[in-house]
């Protein structure tokens, strides 16, 4: 399985939801639009599969419309309900808290996003075809990083690529890359099959969601 959950230590003394995505590629210092896009699609179905599997993606169903005027009345149902049967009917007038983005012809599913007040931290376990510990190498690093950051966002319109084989809808971690509150890099040798290419990574990333401002909406993401 490529995404999996696990219950981590708190963050602000809260529990927080945690989640491990892989990526076994070329990733390139100041990638290109299509290289980011190659490395979104290879997500993409981590993630879907994060929001089948996850309890708290599945009950997120329930929370995911907003009023926009005080007061927020509790929906529910008991535990034993089939959610695929189950029919929500949303007040009008209701924000709905986790839209599709659209961008030309393809929509994305962003998981961490202003709407849901979530931000995410990430760990990341970065193998590569270079010494370990030789973490700058002339900003080298930082430019890998940041073609994997904006990979792992939803892309701008410039950035949106031509792709009919592409997934429908393709599912990102996030909204946009600012979202990240942090991160921690650590580097190792990667030991791959002979006459690889230079720029072959394979990467770990612990992800975790942190809630800025916790509501009821919003709650799911404090613990699985």
């Amino acid at each position: 399985m490529n995404a999996s959950l696990r219950t981590g230590e708190a963050v602000n003394g809260q529990p927080i939801m945690k989640f491990t995505l892989t990526y076994d590629g070329e990733l390139r210092s100041n990638g290109d639009p299509k290289a980011k896009w190659e490395i979104r699609n290879h997500l993409s179905p981590q993630l879907e599969e994060l929001w089948s599997i996850s309890p708290a993606l599945k009950d997120l169903k329930f929370s995911s419309h907003a009023p926009d005027k005080a007061g927020y009345p509790v929906w529910d149902v008991h535990h034993s309900v089939d959610l695929n049967k189950f029919e929500l009917h949303v007040p009008e007038g209701w924000i709905d808290l986790c839209p599709q983005i659209e961008r030309k012809q393809h929509k994305f599913v962003p998981l961490v996003r202003d709407t849901l007040a979530l931000r995410c931290g990430l760990k990341i376990n970065f193998m590569r075809k270079e010494e370990p510990g030789r973490l700058y190498q002339g900003g080298d690093l930082d430019n890998r990083l940041k073609t994997l950051f904006d990979a792992l966002a939803v892309p701008n319109l410039d950035q949106t690529i031509d792709d009919p084989t592409a997934p429908d809808p393709i599912y990102c971690l996030m909204e946009d890359d600012s979202m990240i509150a942090g991160c921690e890099v650590e580097t190792h040798r990667l030991l791959s099959r002979p006459n690889s290419s230079k720029h072959e990574v394979r990467l770990v990333i612990e992800v975790d969601i942190r809630v800025i401002r916790p509501r009821v909406y919003n709650y799911l993401f404090l613990g699985d």
